[in-house]
């Protein structure tokens, strides 16, 4: 198992990520975490973080948002999906949904790593010494977040596990060395068997996701894919009960058969063998007359 704590500011950033699109890198973490293939460590502060500030971030999210519909949607206001995709109650929507979302991930779907006194004592320790991640500014809470996780997979045991921020100036060596955790930080890490994967933002998550995580996970993309075969099966279980019902004694292999007509109907132009088909199979049975006749108008046919 491969566990994980993703900082705040991850989270907010794969919040605004591709709100209208299914295949997106904020789904394909919340896949991982909600069906146990990756488990999220959230440190207690960070609960307490969340629940003060989500209101806000609301706000600030949509509203960065909108402004992204005011500057380039506004040269596609022929595009009416595109449009009404960006329009500011439908943002709002998409944007509160998410934050829900993640909110269940980080109480529900989390396992919680609670503070102690030997935690407060080191950010108290680090913070007056200026050691990162206080080396720049201080940055308490960020080293009450870290040491909580330090100290959790320590007692636990863990040895694959991650922690991943876009907070370079508290954790990262420097600007120019983002990918590169800050030397004072590297033997506590080593010593819990952490690995720091800076969160890249253009394009989100790259090394987060293609390096460390899309290689040892369930693909994103398969799920999709099977989720869309289900919805089809689905869908065509639905009209095949509709037309069974409507059909007057149909064939015993009707079921089977009417999926090859289903695909010569979708067809501008049927070849000959496939015309031959269907009227071998409406020579067979008037089940496959009749439904030929109620569906050819469906198909573009009349």
């Amino acid at each position: 198992m491969t566990y994980i704590t993703l900082d705040t500011c991850v989270w907010l950033g794969l919040i605004k990520i591709d709100l209208h699109k299914d295949d997106n890198v904020f789904e394909e973490i919340c896949y991982w975490m909600e069906n146990k293939h990756l488990t999220h460590i959230t440190p207690e502060n960070i609960l307490r973080e969340w629940d003060r500030n989500k209101a806000k971030k609301l706000l600030e999210i949509s509203n960065d948002i909108k402004k992204l519909n005011n500057t380039v949607i506004s040269s596609f206001r022929g595009t009416s999906d595109l449009v009404s995709a960006y329009q500011p109650d439908t943002v709002e929507d998409a944007v509160s949904k998410r934050i829900d979302r993640v909110e269940t991930i980080l109480k529900v779907h989390s396992e919680i790593a609670s503070e102690n006194q030997a935690i407060y004592d080191e950010a108290i320790k680090r913070n007056f010494n200026c050691f990162a991640p206080n080396h720049t500014d201080d940055s308490f809470r960020d080293t009450i977040n870290i040491y909580t996780v330090i100290n959790y997979i320590k007692t636990k045991g863990y040895t694959d596990c991650i922690f991943s921020t876009i907070n370079y100036a508290d954790f990262s060596e420097s600007k120019t060395k983002k990918h590169d955790l800050h030397n004072q930080l590297i033997d506590d890490f080593k010593n819990a068997n952490l690995q720091y994967v800076y969160c890249d933002e253009d394009p989100f998550g790259s090394k987060l996701l293609g390096v460390s995580l899309r290689p040892y996970l369930p693909s994103f993309q398969d799920h999709l894919k099977e989720k869309k075969r289900e919805e089809d099966a689905k869908t065509l279980a639905s009209k095949k009960a509709i037309t069974t019902t409507t059909i007057t004694s149909p064939d015993a292999d009707y079921l089977e058969n009417i999926k090859h007509l289903d695909l010569i109907l979708s067809k501008k132009t049927p070849t000959t063998w496939e015309q031959d088909m269907v009227k071998s199979l409406i020579s067979r049975h008037d089940s496959y007359k009749q439904y030929f006749f109620n569906n050819i108008g469906n198909n573009g046919l009349v």
